[in-house]
């Protein structure tokens, strides 16, 4: 059985946000192919390495449990836990670990699981007006960081072909995002549309569009109510509008998705797979999204889900969806098909397994 080794920043056991649940689920798909170890830079809660342990049966380690180091310090700590360790493939999630590969041996597989192209989410940052807002990258420097490693995972076809063609064909694992099937019941009259989402700027800027520009003239036609779960919720402002109720984290994701009628996910950029709209497809919600949101899910368009180009496309949709329950009960019954098809866990993690498996 092949030794993995994968290393991340990422607090995944919170599973609070899309990129937690990807790696979790990450995790959890490993540990039941190969030997794995997985080590977190920290800070986390003292005893994390033994609740791990038991809930993935992989060996977990923390750098450093209490406070935040620089790079350097991280990296002279990774080095010593892995002193008289030997592992066939590393696994470094988000470029922005890849400091680590200064500290590791070199006869070893190196994998870079990207999650988004950082060059691609810079442009369409300052394309909204956020440039700086979060770490960005040039395309050129990028580049060269994904040419340090044997492969690139990637969560949607587009970035696929878009790795391929910027450092060679090859290079990209397409690995998606898997989710369970869950049945739901579709209801008669629509009540309650839902939005989840954590605090990522997007998941913000979406939101607060949707609530200006969308929501006045849909609940002046009807006494539904608009419910904003996750942490996403301090960054709504709701400007005295009715029926809109800030519902904040809710750990069971299970309990939203029942009382959901309707799922909107009005992102207007960013970059990657859209976590939340595979999540509302697995659990059977008629999904209203953007362009942008339907990236790599495209497949799924007006058969799984609908798409909204625009504000008044946001309206209409839903309009549609309150008025035919025949409508809601077709997408949702297609868009676990979707799900079940191209987002189960083999399908999406099948091509990093064998990329593992292959010798050097």
């Amino acid at each position: 059985m092949k030794k993995v080794l994968l290393v991340t920043d990422v607090s995944f056991w919170e599973k609070c946000s899309g990129h937690r649940m990807r790696i979790s689920a990450l995790i959890a798909y490993l540990a039941s192919h190969v030997q794995l170890t997985v080590v977190n830079t920290g800070p986390a809660p003292e005893n994390i390495e033994q609740i791990l342990s038991a809930e993935y049966s992989a060996e977990f380690h923390i750098l450093e449990k209490k406070r935040y180091l620089d790079s350097n310090s991280y990296g002279r700590k990774l080095k010593a836990f892995l002193k008289n360790r030997h592992f066939d493939t590393l696994i470094i999630e988000y470029i922005h670990s890849s400091y680590f590969l200064n500290f590791l041996r070199e006869d070893v597989k190196l994998i870079l699981d990207a999650h988004d192209i950082i060059s691609e989410r810079t442009a369409q940052f300052k394309r909204f007006n956020y440039a700086g807002a979060l770490y960005e990258l040039p395309r050129e420097t990028e580049n060269e960081i994904f040419n340090v490693y044997d492969k690139i995972m990637v969560l949607c076809a587009p970035d696929y072909e878009q790795i391929n063609t910027m450092i060679g064909p090859g290079k990209a694992l397409l690995c998606p995002h898997p989710h369970q099937i869950h049945h739901h019941s579709i209801s008669k009259e629509v009540k309650n549309i839902v939005f989840i989402a954590s605090a990522y700027l997007p998941n913000k800027d979406g939101i607060n569009f949707f609530i200006n520009n969308c929501w006045p003239a849909i609940s002046e036609k009807s006494a539904m109510q608009l419910s904003i779960y996750g942490t996403v919720a301090e960054g709504v402002v709701i400007n005295n509008q009715k029926n809109i109720s800030i519902k904040g984290f809710e750990p069971d994701i299970n309990k939203i998705y029942e009382e959901a009628d309707i799922v909107i996910n009005p992102v207007r950029f960013g970059a990657g797979l859209k976590i939340k709209n595979v999540e509302a497809l697995a659990y059977g919600r008629p999904l209203v999204t953007t362009p942008h949101g339907a990236r790599g899910i495209e497949a799924g368009q007006d058969h799984a889900f609908l798409v909204a180009n625009d504000a008044i496309g946001f309206i209409n949709a839903i309009a549609s969806l309150i008025e035919s329950n025949e409508l809601r009960t077709y997408l949702s019954h297609n868009a676990m098909t979707f799900i079940a098809e191209n987002f189960n866990v083999n399908t999406c993690f099948e091509p990093l397994l064998e990329e593992i498996n292959k010798n050097q």
